[in-house]
């Protein structure tokens, strides 16, 4: 099943609030899944759609996603145009599932 995908980069991701794992990351959605990476490429974490949570809480600052990806839980701080589309499209997979 093809879907939309997304991607963008300049992030900086979060494991939970404080702990920083990259200031320049990417967030890629492609075919059904949803991957984090570092500004060299290398894979931070992966899940597939179905499996993975995303939401932009009323307490985060503009333009912060909070990724649940299985038991582990990211901050991305994506722009304020491109953080409704990225929870809108996990969003839509979580309800094809």
């Amino acid at each position: 099943m093809t879907g939309r995908s997304f991607e963008a980069d300049g992030l900086a991701i979060r494991r939970g609030w404080w702990r920083t794992r990259t200031r320049a990351g990417r967030l890629r959605i492609r075919g059904a899944r949803l991957t984090l990476l570092t500004s060299y490429g290398v894979e931070i974490d992966s899940e597939l759609l179905p499996r993975v949570r995303a939401t932009a809480p009323w307490y985060a600052p503009a333009g912060f996603v909070r990724l649940a990806l299985a038991d582990r839980t990211y901050w991305v701080r994506l722009g304020a145009q491109q953080a409704p589309r990225a929870v809108e499209t996990v969003t839509s997979w979580r309800q094809r599932a």
